[in-house]
């Protein structure tokens, strides 16, 4: 089996749990859209924004350097060091946040209480903890696994946010079973809605510790400092790089709820939770990637093979990002359950190409990753995180909904031409960009094309989208998908 189907295989699995995480947002989101207000959906995603960049720093860039350094030393020892470290961090922070919970809530404003943060403390605790687990079953190469704990507690989430937001409520109500609303009543108060949204969050979390009771058992507490330093001076580049990038990615929530307040911010999040569709396969592809490119970095030919990684990756996402963009209604349709939520989703085809970009800058950054240059990342993801903050401030005032979306690409575009630039000198590889252009100005073409074809009936409308989209579907197999069964390198040599 070659190279490229066995990376393929395991991003399939990686996939089923990140797809079903991502997929977590779209069941989430006609619940959500359809019990909350747009002030109460922005500030859900407001403080999830501060979630993101916690969970960055609790983990300060150890599951990287956990993966590169199980190869320069022994892999329990880095085990042992990287989840020790992230453990006693973690600890430290969740109780300073717990403790200042009421302070930190007031200079928040904006509706939050103290509970809120202090649900964010043990949230962040728990998914810190688990990261290093998580890498070990990544980089044993055991996605099955990873998957299935992945998806239950997935599913155990949607089932207590629709419990807790949908039935509940409803039960109190008289709705159905009004034999159980007295019961519902002694532990339920219908004026905590958001709340709720982070304490089910908090009850599914916690079961990974038994899920992952095996990986947890074979932890011994000890930091080895003369092996610990250099993974510490490794990752703290990662750690900036992974701040710059959520700040990349969700930043215009911190920008756009001061300037146009908490009900434009949610109207704006239910688009950019749509194009978070893009990201599906990109974060699947992350998990199986990064260890399949330690694992072939010494391979003669492993530039030929991430030139093909990458080249199926793009075209892979051009499809992705053409059937999104040409079914958006259809989607919209089933995911977002008020009109008011509908208002931005007119930039979309922005937002997803924005997407693509950054998919193909994480293809792009093998280079300092596998050079132990990750400072080059720290320098490209700050340079975003400029152009990101420069861009919102500049033309959402100006643009509205579309300035935050062209700043968004605009950061990606950046990062990706400084991260190519550099890297043709430090490890060249044989990309082949130009019919992946070709292909992303067709994609581009037919997006906007059919937007000038209008029909009045709604399934129509569906079936001409879905045509098109099978349409070109069928191009790009004809195009590219006889050459999948292309024979790539051999097994690395080491």
């Amino acid at each position: 089996m070659s190279q490229l189907r066995k990376l393929a295989g395991q991003t399939a699995y990686y996939g089923i749990s990140s797809i079903l995480g991502r997929v977590l947002n779209f069941l989430l989101l006609p619940i959500w859209t359809a019990r909350l207000v747009t002030e109460e959906y922005g500030s859900v995603t407001y403080l999830y924004t501060y979630l993101a960049l916690g969970l960055v720093i609790y983990t300060f860039g150890m599951e990287t350097a956990f993966f590169r350094f199980s190869r320069k030393i022994d892999a329990r020892q880095a085990y042992h060091n990287a989840a020790t470290a992230v453990l006693l961090v973690s600890g430290l922070l969740s109780g300073l946040l717990y403790v200042g919970a009421p302070g930190i809530a007031r200079w928040l404003d904006k509706g939050i209480q103290t509970e809120y943060i202090q649900y964010m403390a043990a949230i962040l605790f728990i998914d810190a903890v688990v990261a290093i687990p998580f890498a070990k079953l990544r980089l044993e190469e055991r996605p099955l696994k990873f998957a299935l704990i992945k998806t239950g507690v997935i599913a155990i989430t949607i089932l207590l946010n629709l419990l807790f937001i949908i039935v509940f409520p409803d039960i109190l109500q008289g709705k159905y079973l009004s034999s159980l609303s007295g019961f519902v009543e002694s532990f339920y108060k219908t004026d905590y809605g958001v709340g709720y949204i982070f304490q089910v969050n908090l009850m599914a979390n916690l079961l990974y510790i038994p899920f992952l009771w095996s990986e947890f058992k074979s932890l011994r507490l000890r930091i080895h400092w003369p092996t610990f330093k250099p993974m510490l001076s490794y990752g703290l580049p990662i750690f900036l790089m992974g701040l710059g990038g959520i700040f990349n990615e969700q930043g215009y929530s911190l920008i756009m709820i001061e300037l146009l307040g908490e009900s434009e911010l949610g109207v704006f999040s239910s688009a950019v939770k749509l194009s978070v569709i893009m990201m599906l396969g990109i974060q699947a592809f992350r998990y199986a990637a990064e260890p399949f490119f330690f694992n072939h970095a010494e391979n003669r030919e492993a530039p030929a093979l991430f030139a093909k990684i990458m080249h199926y990756f793009v075209v892979f996402n051009i499809f992705m990002m053409v059937a999104v963009a040409l079914n958006i209604d259809l989607i919209s349709d089933l995911f977002l359950r008020k009109p008011e939520y509908k208002q931005a989703l007119y930039v979309l085809p922005v937002l997803l190409l924005a997407k693509l970009l950054y998919g193909i800058y994480v293809n792009l950054s093998v280079w300092f990753k596998l050079k132990d240059k990750t400072i080059f990342g720290t320098y490209f993801a700050l340079i975003g995180a400029v152009v990101t903050l420069a861009g919102n401030v500049l033309l959402i005032p100006l643009l509205g909904y579309y300035g935050s979306a062209f700043a968004s690409l605009l950061c990606y575009a950046v990062m990706s031409f400084l991260c190519y630039q550099k890297g043709k000198s430090e490890f060249a590889i044989p990309y082949r960009f130009k019919p992946l252009a070709g292909y992303l100005l067709l994609a581009m073409g037919v997006i906007y094309g059919v937007e000038f074809i209008q029909l009045t009936n709604g399934w129509l409308s569906y079936g001409l989208d879905l045509f098109v989209t099978l349409i070109f579907a069928v191009f790009m197999y004809l195009r590219e998908g006889k050459s999948l069964n292309y024979k790539t390198v051999s097994n690395p040599t080491r």
